[in-house]
Parts: structure tokens; sequence; C-alpha cells
């Protein structure tokens, strides 16, 4: 059964852009759960002169904390912030793990950094159904249930567009893009 919002991609080309939502901050949550319920943030050192804002997640997100921030803006703008070291053996480990589980559906993955890959279904996505959203609410529930993190997909006909999908997912996709899509 196809997906109520499935698009009509050119069948020849599917895409998936898949990147980790919060990565590295959902990693530290993993290792960490009681950060779930408070505003946090992954943070260089800044006795080292690297005093910023790696990653945060959604209750930092609220209070205007952005990546890239210097840690002492952040902390004006969220006087409540829990700031945590970088564990960049786990983020890799669990990057790992998604690539795995990407392999599983295609052995088309190019791995784009520690959090995104994009994968070519384009001669696989037959063998799940032949739908592309389907199959991308597939992979990322799997990522969910086994990793504990979530991820966005952005699907289309080309990488551009896919990772156009992921980093727009809250707007419409231009008349230029027929069929490009996201899933948060």
């Amino acid at each position: 059964m196809n997906h109520p919002n499935s698009p009509k991609l050119n069948q020849d080309r599917v895409i998936f852009h898949v990147d980790g939502n919060n990565f590295y901050a959902s990693c530290e949550c993993l290792l960490r759960p009681e950060l779930n319920d408070i505003p946090m943030a992954v943070a260089g050192d800044p006795s080292s002169r690297h005093g910023i804002i790696l990653a945060k997640n959604q209750l930092a997100k609220q209070y205007g904390v952005k990546t890239a921030e210097l840690i002492w803006q952040a902390e004006r703008k969220c006087p409540n912030l829990v700031l945590v070291s970088p564990h960049r053996e786990v983020y890799s480990k669990i990057s790992r793990q998604m690539n795995e589980i990407f392999l599983r559906y295609t052995d088309l993955v190019e791995p784009a950094s520690i959090d995104e890959s994009y994968l070519d279904v384009s001669g696989s996505l037959h063998l799940f159904g032949g739908d592309p959203l389907a199959l991308a609410d597939r992979i990322r529930s799997e990522i969910r249930t086994e990793l504990g993190i979530t991820v966005s997909v952005g699907v289309s006909f080309c990488k551009v567009f896919a990772s156009w999908a992921v980093t727009t997912k809250s707007r419409t996709p231009p008349p230029v893009s027929p069929g490009t899509r996201w899933l948060s």
C-alpha cells in the first residue's frame, strides 16, 4: 500500500538524504536519559578556546539556543542550560549502526558526515513495496526503535533536492522539484 503523501517520482532515481536530529545531543541523552527532560547542549571546552554549542536538545532550542553559538550567549538565553562534553566515540558508533541499518535496504550508501547519509534506493525500492515514503518511514522507525534516536529523511530524484527537503522540511517544495518530500 502506498503512503498517502507518496511523491510522483521519476522511478529511475530515488534518493534519500537521512539526517540525524540533534545528533550529538540525542546520543548524549542515550548515555544519560535524565538529560531528556532538561535543556541541555553538547559544548566544546571554553578553556581551550572551543567554547561553542555543538548541538542542543529541543528544550534548549525552545530557549533560543543555537548551534555554533558561544556558551556564554547560550547561558544568557537559558540560565539552567546543562552543558556536557562531547563523546565522539559514541557518536561514531551510533553513526556506524545507522549506516548498517541503511545497508539493509541498499548497498548504495554514501555517508556525508557523522550524522548524514545518502541512500540510492532506485534499484532496491521494488523489494520493499515500491513506495519511497513508506520505505523512508520504515527506516526512520527502525532507527528510532533500534538506536533510540530520530532522523529526518528527504526523498527526491537527486541528492541536492533530497538534502533540500530535509533542510527546509517545514516549507512547501518549489515547483522546480516535483516529487521532493520530507519526513521527520
